[in-house]
């Protein structure tokens, strides 16, 4: 048995959980191996990484925020560094396209700068993460909703909460697989999908944890075993909740699967905790999982721009595409198709992401001191 490790300030078991959430991310954007880590597709990442994002959120929910100053927070965490950063990428998209030709994301406009980040989130491509950011937001806003209506009613909040949680996410899940998905619903599909995971971080925290005490052996064989059941019975079980263009399971699938999932890598984080606590450089990348997040596509793109330099001066890289650089966001390069360089783009796109953040925060820094002085 193992208990979560955790400071008075930091969390180390959710710290190594968002670690692993934030690499599956990243490795599900590299199409060249099809996934580094899922167990052989045992546990395809777009079967439930999002969700354990929105798990780890949901853990840290304070039910004691009011409504108007938690939405305020989440203006300022969320949403502000969101629009942003999407001026800084709408501007990278149109120098791209003018200065290499590309002809990846749209065009500068008021839709694409105002409004596009939370319909869309995905318009500039480079930053294709993004639109989880704006998802994340309305979760949030409506979980605290949801909990407050059942605060005044009830007298265990959290699990009316994820009751209606789980009941708004399945009527997502239907009316995604069996409506037209037009732009206006898209990011309300997006959050209802997700609230569920949500509000089960926030139900784990409450009353769930303090139970999750069975042996990790016969606790992880059992659901590996159910995972293999599961993946037996359902096998197309991965989904796109990026544009809800592929959705082939229910709810039951989409939400069954992500719970044994997620049991399974938070009991790994747990396991793992201790390393992560004494390990700076993992410590950083963890906390910066907004910016790998916003990120990280540039990372795979400057990474290629390597490639094109060496392959302009003829110094390697004879058979990189340009024409799949100009037109393909997560294009990968690897020579005679191998696999391996996979693994080189992961590391590269998430040290870029940590190197933008760390310049962000400097930077952020220096302008404070500007405004004190």
């Amino acid at each position: 048995m193992t208990e979560n490790r955790q400071t008075e300030t930091e969390n180390y078991t959710f710290r190594m959980l968002y670690l692993m959430a934030i690499l599956f991310v990243v490795d599900g954007h590299i199409p060249l191996t099809g996934e580094l880590l899922n167990f052989g597709g045992l546990f395809r990442y777009y079967s439930f990484h999002m969700l354990m994002f929105a798990f780890g959120s949901g853990y840290f929910f304070h039910s004691d925020c009011s409504f108007g100053s938690a939405l305020l927070k989440d203006c300022r965490r969320l949403l502000l560094p969101l629009y942003l950063y999407n001026i800084a990428y709408g501007l990278i998209a149109a120098f791209l396209r003018k200065g290499l030709g590309t002809e990846i994301g749209s065009s500068l406009s008021m839709y694409t700068l105002l409004i596009a980040p939370i319909l869309d989130g995905q318009h500039f491509a480079y930053n294709l993460g993004a639109w989880f950011i704006g998802a994340l937001f309305l979760v949030r806003t409506v979980y605290r909703a949801l909990y407050n209506l059942c605060s005044r009613y009830m007298t265990a909040p959290d699990a009316g909460a994820a009751v209606l949680s789980f009941v708004l996410g399945s009527l997502a899940v239907y009316s995604a697989r069996t409506f037209e998905v037009l732009p206006v619903m898209l990011p309300l599909l997006r959050a209802g999908i997700l609230l569920p995971g949500y509000a089960l971080g926030f139900l784990y925290r409450t009353r769930l944890e303090r139970i999750d005490r069975m042996p990790t052996l016969p606790y992880l064989t059992i659901l590996v075993l159910l995972r293999v059941l599961f993946t037996t019975i359902v096998p197309e079980n991965a989904y796109l909740l990026s544009d809800l263009s592929y959705i082939p399971c229910g709810p039951a699938g989409i939400y069954l699967g992500g719970l044994l999932a997620i049991a399974f890598y938070l009991r790994i984080a747990r396991i793992l905790s201790v390393h992560i606590a004494g390990c700076r450089p993992l410590l950083y990348v963890s906390r910066h999982t907004f910016e790998i997040m916003m990120h990280h596509g540039l990372g795979l793109f400057v990474l290629n721009v390597g490639f094109l330099l060496l392959n302009w001066l003829h110094l390697g890289a004879r058979d990189f595409s340009v024409l799949q650089l100009r037109t393909v966001v997560n294009y990968v390069y690897a020579p005679d198709g191998a696999p391996q360089w996979a693994a080189l783009y992961l590391i590269f796109s998430i040290v870029f992401s940590c190197l933008i953040a760390w310049l962000t925060e400097r930077a952020a820094g220096q302008i404070r001191q500007m405004i004190r002085k």
